[in-house]
């Protein structure tokens, strides 16, 4: 699939990696659905970057974990855009919870940012893409879903889920639309983070990333025909480290 003229959605779009991708993605043709939560005036500067690129981006306001609002945002897609050929799950949410303190309600944010959410827009949007027999999902989940780490179970369970999500798509879509999944690691360190070299120390590669090691994975699964139900590692080489 080619990227230019097309039209992509990014939950989370606002900031960080979501930021980035928005950008480049309309940088290379795209027109850009921006999901946001509450980074309203975030959301408005990237709009104004993407108008400048020449292509449309509509800004589209909804909280994830508010499954109403999800619908809502989706059907709103359908009815006034008219669909979409990429859905980029990036949103997320990220907090260390001990294990032992860990109450009910985070594991329950963590899995409807990140499998509910994703399963309710990947099956009403998903659905328009497989009747258009053309269409690409991409999940942004994070390697903590095939390797976890302490003090983080509630964010990593969700995210393995993400990971299952992904190869369950890919079956239930397939031929028609491909769904796949990118695994950062340290891609840009986490916001509040006072010692920035520590989260290298476990790493092959020993540097950060930066948003456009995972712009580059998201291109290749938008651009590939013949990928589906993959995981595509941008950690550095945490997994085997």
């Amino acid at each position: 699939m080619e990227i230019k003229n097309k039209k992509i959605l990014i939950t989370g779009g606002a900031r960080r990696i979501g930021r980035f991708l928005a950008q480049k993605l309309a940088e290379d043709g795209a027109d850009i659905i921006l999901h946001y939560r509450s980074s309203k005036s975030d959301a408005e500067e990237v709009a104004q970057n993407i108008k400048k690129t020449g292509r449309e981006v509509y800004l589209i306001k909804a909280d994830l974990e508010d499954i109403r609002q999800v619908e809502g945002m989706a059907y709103r897609i359908l009815d006034e855009i008219g669909g979409i050929d990429v859905l980029i799950n990036n949103a997320s949410i990220y907090y260390p919870t001990d294990f032992f303190k860990t109450r009910i309600e985070d594991l329950d944010r963590f899995y409807t940012v990140h499998v509910k959410a994703p399963f309710v827009l990947s099956r009403i949007l998903g659905e328009r893409m497989y009747r258009q027999k053309s269409g690409r999902i991409i999940n942004i989940a994070d390697y903590s879903g095939l390797r976890p780490y302490r003090n983080f179970t509630p964010y990593s369970v969700s995210k393995g889920a993400m990971l299952t999500l992904t190869r369950a798509l890919a079956k239930e879509l397939s031929p028609y639309v491909l769904v796949n999944a990118v695994l950062p690691g340290p891609i840009i360190p986490a916001e509040g983070i006072e010692d920035t070299e520590k989260p290298l120390e476990k790493t092959l590669l020993k540097k950060w990333g930066g948003e456009k090691e995972v712009y580059k994975a998201v291109k290749y699964l938008i651009e590939t025909d013949f990928t589906t139900g993959a995981f595509i590692p941008v950690e550095g080489g945490r997994l085997i480290c």
